[in-house]
């Protein structure tokens, strides 16, 4: 069923301006978003500035491309990231936006932010049966603090680094308290436990705060999330950083954390008899659907929309006993070949190949 409708990864919008190597900001991408990847450190040395340039371009790519992945996947699924040639991540990539720029006759070194394109991302995602989400977390709270200081300093480098608009975009989006003007300073701050910072997040519709202490050079940062769910500290260090960069850290660590806690949540529960249906994170199948009829495909259809695990069904291309479809289903994969058994459809597994199929079908075909 591969064979029946292929589409092309190397999208054509921003192609020919990313292939040639431009980097003006593209109109055409309004705001930072999920999609975007903001803070890249580039740098190359080549024999002239031009090659050093694309050299350290070159080498940008392929590390954004693996932050977005990172981004909507757990920590299980990383050994499964496509390993894309140069001209597939010029296909995915929509624009890119370079500053702070610093080059001699030999070496090119700047901040790069990546704009990919939604579309293409999923699209490869899904054909290779990676489980993803974009499902957004509640709002976090953030409390930017400066290790060595104390209290809260709205005017410090490091609290305004934290406007940056991608925040209100990504998977956890991000709000800045604003102690002195809307609420004042509690003692011990960083010592305080849920029961007394839910307050205080409530008046944000924060459903967890984060504080966030970072040294005076932006080399060492420390991430403390206090939430109903508990308290837990993360460790950062560079050798070389800023406070942006440092704000993006935090973000995606804070993105990332749900997911790899709900990885090793479904590796402690793999035994245990799975709820009817969880309406957890959402993922995403692409199968190979086999019918004989179109009375049998409209059938396989019919019971599939009946089976609860699954929320969402695309249908990617239609031959003429076989389709391809995209499904989105909650839970882990074993609930929803549970559930699609129990509707007499048939969910297969072999090398990666998914197909889908009316129970009675595959019992005459064998």
């Amino acid at each position: 069923m591969r064979h029946m409708l292929i589409p092309v990864l190397l999208a054509t919008l921003g192609f020919a301006t990313a292939a040639n190597g431009a980097v003006a900001p593209a109109p055409a991408v309004a705001a930072i978003d999920m999609f975007t990847i903001a803070g890249m450190k580039v740098a190359g040395t080549a024999e002239s500035p031009r090659a050093a340039r694309d050299l350290a371009m070159a080498q940008g790519r392929p590390q954004a491309w693996s932050k977005l992945f990172r981004r909507f996947t757990v920590q299980e699924a990383w050994g499964n990231e496509p390993q894309l040639s140069d001209a597939q991540l010029l296909g995915l990539i929509l624009s890119v936006e370079v500053g702070n720029e610093r080059r001699n006759t030999t070496r090119y070194a700047a901040d790069v932010m990546y704009h990919f394109n939604p579309v293409a991302v999923r699209q490869l995602l899904r054909r290779s049966n990676i489980a993803f989400t974009e499902e957004r977390s509640g709002l976090a709270l953030v409390i930017p603090l400066t290790a060595g200081k104390s209290g809260f300093d709205p005017d410090s480098l490091w609290a305004i680094a934290w406007g940056a608009p991608s925040l209100q975009n990504s998977l956890v989006p991000m709000v800045v308290a604003d102690f002195g003007a809307t609420l004042p300073m509690p003692p011990n701050l960083t010592e305080l436990d849920w029961a007394a910072l839910a307050p205080i997040a409530r008046g944000y519709n924060a459903s967890q705060v984060i504080f966030a202490i970072a040294s005076e050079d932006a080399k060492t940062l420390q991430m403390i999330t206090v939430s109903a769910a508990g308290r837990k500290a993360f460790s950062f260090a560079f050798a070389q950083s800023s406070f942006a960069f440092d704000v993006q850290a935090i973000a995606e660590k804070t993105a990332n954390e749900p997911r790899q806690s709900a990885g090793r949540q479904r590796i402690a529960d793999e035994n245990r008899p799975p709820p009817l249906v969880d309406d957890g994170v959402r993922t995403h199948l692409m199968a190979n659907v086999r019918f004989e009829t179109l009375a049998d495909w409209a059938k396989l259809r019919s019971r599939l929309g009946n089976v609860k695990t699954v929320t969402d069904m695309d249908v990617v291309g239609l031959a003429l006993n076989e389709a391809e479809i995209d499904l989105t289903y909650s839970g882990p994969m074993e609930q929803l070949r549970g559930a699609l058994a129990r509707h007499n459809l048939a969910l297969g597994n072999s090398a990666g190949e998914y197909t889908l199929e009316l129970t009675a079908v595959r019992a005459a075909a064998e």
